[in-house]
């Protein structure tokens, strides 16, 4: 007689702070894709940004992750990303010298205005735009190309960072 058996694949769960993670994702991108992005809202952007990396963090830490990124065909990928990593810190300390400078510029302004000074009032709007030009030239020639994951790759974690690092710099381009 014979015995036939069936096997049953039942899908994965995802781990909950991969949902988390997810879920943030999702609003910063309905964020950054808002056409009307005030302080308020950018700055909760900036801090929801902080938020993915905290849980990306936690899920990299995670034993089944650190597993699959030891692997030597991943080592390209980790290398590359950490590289990437320093340039996109290295975007972030220059948008924020630019809003430093940005906002002496405003205080000049706001103290030129104050004494009534018209022709330093339009000095300073006028260092204010080339000011502010730099910045957004600045933003864009820090732009990353796109990287893609390691063939194969069926860590979720892995297309988390590449997303969150160009959601990220979509957060620190609206500022500008």
């Amino acid at each position: 007689m014979a015995c036939h058996t069936r096997s049953i694949s039942l899908p994965t769960r995802c781990h909950p702070f991969l949902l988390k993670v997810e879920e943030e994702l999702n609003k910063l991108r309905a964020c950054v894709d808002s056409s009307s992005l005030t302080y308020e809202i950018m700055l909760d952007a900036i801090k929801a940004v902080g938020r993915v990396y905290e849980s990306i963090n936690i899920l990299l830490r995670m034993s089944s992750n650190q597993n699959g990124l030891s692997h030597m065909q991943h080592r390209r990928w980790v290398e590359q990303e950490l590289e990437e990593s320093v340039k996109l810190l290295d975007m972030c300390s220059t948008s924020r010298d630019n809003l430093d400078t940005i906002r002496v510029h405003v205080q000049d302004l706001e103290l030129a205005n104050r004494r009534g000074d018209l022709d330093a009032s339009k000095t300073k709007i006028r260092d204010y735009n080339v000011i502010l030009k730099k910045a957004n030239r600045d933003a864009t020639m820090q732009m990353f190309n796109k990287n893609e994951s390691p063939e194969g790759d069926s860590l979720a974690v892995v297309s988390l960072l590449l997303e969150t690092r160009d959601i990220t710099i979509a957060v620190l381009q609206s500022i500008f």
